[in-house]
């Protein structure tokens, strides 16, 4: 299922639905920091086990991540596992994992940017029980959107000219 970073905030009582997150483009800042939100959501009341890899160290030791994924941990009853750099070449990985169904452990996927093309890509955008956040460089538009967002929350009132000024 496809979220746009604007649209984080609306599916905030969901995100505990899914344990599959997919992040990818170009914009760096936005990736970590939907990453972090995700983390924050899975970590309340949780204790959690955090670790953090890279595609290629997965493809090179296959074995030893099943089995870090499949065992339980002796202090914590969830697992976050952050994959950085994931491309099509995870792809296998990932599928055999959801296919499995395991709960208490959360996959988040950080990626470059993928091609409208990419199985990974399509795998999560299709699903509705995997979440796919494209971060893409900022346009106005989306600034404004974040911008009428944040103002609304925080009860400021500014006029036009101001906005437009913030925004450029």
């Amino acid at each position: 299922m496809i979220i746009k970073s604007y649209e984080i905030q609306k599916v905030k009582h969901n995100i505990l639905k899914s344990n599959f997150f997919l992040m990818y483009g170009e914009n760096f800042g936005l990736k970590n920091d939907i990453k972090e939100f995700v983390k924050k959501e899975i970590k309340q009341g949780e204790t959690v086990e955090t670790l953090s890899l890279y595609e290629n160290e997965i493809l090179a030791k296959e074995n030893e991540f099943y089995d870090s994924v499949y065992s339980g941990s002796l202090f914590s009853n969830t697992k976050i596992i952050c994959i950085h750099e994931a491309t099509d070449k995870i792809f296998k990985t990932i599928e055999t994992i959801y296919e499995k169904k395991i709960e208490n452990v959360f996959f988040l996927l950080v990626s470059p940017i993928l091609e409208k093309k990419s199985k990974l890509r399509n795998f999560f955008e299709t699903n509705k029980k995997m979440f796919c956040f494209p971060c893409y460089l900022d346009t106005e538009k989306d600034l404004e959107i974040i911008l009428q967002y944040e103002i609304k929350k925080s009860n400021i009132v500014l006029s036009r000219e101001s906005l437009n000024l913030l925004i450029e």
